[in-house]
């Protein structure tokens, strides 16, 4: 029997129903029985962050518990951005946006093309840009403040208080924002 481990997903959108779509690709994701969805932050409103765009996103981290390896849960997350119209070799507008930011226990960098069908896409668990993106530990704050990452040696929550004041905007959403009204 395969172990079963934690990790955290971050989601993101800033074409359609942006909440909508993060919910769809949840959803998708939960009928894997491989993965179980655990929990989800709350939703955020971000600033665009490198890229060409004036569409602000919608972001959450996801936990989640699988029995997957980092290569399969990649590749899962990318079939299903694919299925919902994402473009990875696009580098703007996006309906879904999945990234596999952590896995317990792992840490890879490696250029496995198989996977992600792209000459250019690498595989790093952590994510190596998550610790300067407030869009993704503001939400991962909520869920795990005090999971250390190792690259960093610091918590989640040492990572988002160490970000500059200047960086981009990020904004929760209350409930009336995320309900439509």
């Amino acid at each position: 029997m395969k172990m079963e481990k934690t990790a955290y997903i971050g989601l993101g959108a800033n074409l359609g129903d942006r909440i909508e779509n993060c919910i769809k690709a949840l959803g998708i994701l939960s009928t894997n029985p491989e993965i179980e969805v655990l929990r989800c932050s709350q939703w955020y409103e971000t600033e665009p962050v490198d890229i060409n765009t004036s569409q602000w996103f919608i972001n959450a981290v996801a936990e989640i518990i699988t029995a997957m390896g980092p290569e399969d849960l990649l590749s899962n997350l990318l079939a299903i951005e694919k299925a919902m119209g994402r473009d990875r070799l696009e580098t703007e507008d996006r309906p879904i946006d999945l990234d596999l930011l952590f896995m317990e226990g792992v840490c890879i960098h490696t250029s496995n093309h198989q996977i992600t069908k792209s000459p250019n896409h690498q595989i790093y668990v952590p994510h190596p840009r998550l610790s300067t993106r407030r869009f993704v530990l503001a939400p991962w704050a909520e869920l795990a403040p005090d999971l250390l990452l190792a690259p960093w040696n610091k918590t989640v929550s040492e990572l988002l208080a160490g970000l500059p004041a200047d960086s981009p905007e990020v904004r929760k959403l209350n409930h009336k924002e995320t309900q439509g009204g």
